[in-house]
């Protein structure tokens, strides 16, 4: 299996313009809080170059049923913590593994996945409570090489688009909303979140933002760029993936919040984590899809 480049930045550098390949991007290595930037580069390698991602696809009389991510196995050593994967209280996040999604005769909005870890140990977000080590999985409805053609900006902080240095007419396509029938009731944009190669998010504002919640309960976020829905995204912590091992069925389930007037012909109403005892690996599927 052939190396892969890493796109690797810190809290400042949340979304560097990075060269992209079909399965990774990379940026210049940034020095950790701690000294240990190398090793938590060779961890995300060793870890990105393990065999078990896949992106599956299934249907039933030809109606989609699920999209899913699959990723390797992870060893815990302690709650929240791993010694597969850099934690905290160093803060990088790294864009590592892009995935296409191969439709096989059914109709799914979804074209590729991009699968992102991120060490967080810093409060942030709504109340401080983006905290913990979390797995982002974004689903996009474009092409890889469309977001990356389109969604560009220019970035002063390596972390988000810069509207003072930023072509006017780019910025408010980022920044320009879905009509309100296009998102879930109160799903609210983080105005400041525009990011290259990636969009706008949404957060939804029903949630209780605090540590516990985020912890265990996934943040379910919507991508916007121009007016248009152009991904969905689940947040998933170390102990969101925890409680998949230990829930009796390997498998926890949380609802998708619906728009009155969804993205596309048929939407998923559920996010499922699913542990495999066998290998040690999780699933991250969309599933429960409804038609218009």
């Amino acid at each position: 299996m052939k190396r892969l480049a890493l796109c690797i930045v810190t809290l400042a550098m949340l979304a560097s313009a990075c060269s992209s390949g079909s399965e990774g991007k990379s940026s210049e290595n940034t020095v950790a809080c701690d000294g240990n930037a190398n090793a938590f580069t060779k961890q995300m390698e060793t870890y990105s170059n393990s065999d078990g991602f896949l992106v599956d696809v299934t249907q039933e009389g030809g109606a989609l049923t699920a999209v899913s991510v699959s990723i390797p196995a992870i060893t815990f050593n302690g709650e929240a913590a791993s010694s597969t994967l850099p934690t905290g209280p160093c803060q990088h996040i790294y864009r590592f593994k892009y995935l296409n999604v191969e439709h096989r005769g059914v109709d799914a909005p979804f074209k590729y996945v991009e699968i992102d870890w991120n060490t967080e140990g810093k409060p942030r977000g709504p109340n401080g409570s983006f905290l913990s080590s979390h797995f982002d999985f974004h689903f996009y409805l474009q092409p890889q090489a469309w977001i990356e053609k389109h969604l560009t900006c220019v970035s002063s902080n390596g972390k988000t688009c810069d509207a003072s240095l930023s072509d006017y007419d780019q910025i408010r396509r980022f920044q320009s909303l879905p009509d309100a029938d296009k998102v879930p009731d109160l799903y609210r944009a983080d105005v400041g979140s525009a990011i290259p190669a990636m969009g706008l998010h949404l957060l939804d504002y029903t949630i209780d933002y605090t540590v516990d919640t985020v912890d265990h309960y996934p943040t379910i976020i919507y991508g916007t760029f121009d007016g248009e829905i152009i991904f969905l995204e689940a947040s998933v912590t170390l102990q969101t993936l925890q409680d998949a091992v230990s829930a009796p069925s390997q498998q926890v389930s949380f609802a998708v919040r619906q728009p009155s007037q969804k993205p596309s012909s048929t939407w998923p109403t559920s996010f499922d984590v699913i542990h495999d005892a066998n290998t040690g690996g999780f699933t991250a599927k969309f599933s429960g899809w409804q038609s218009r």
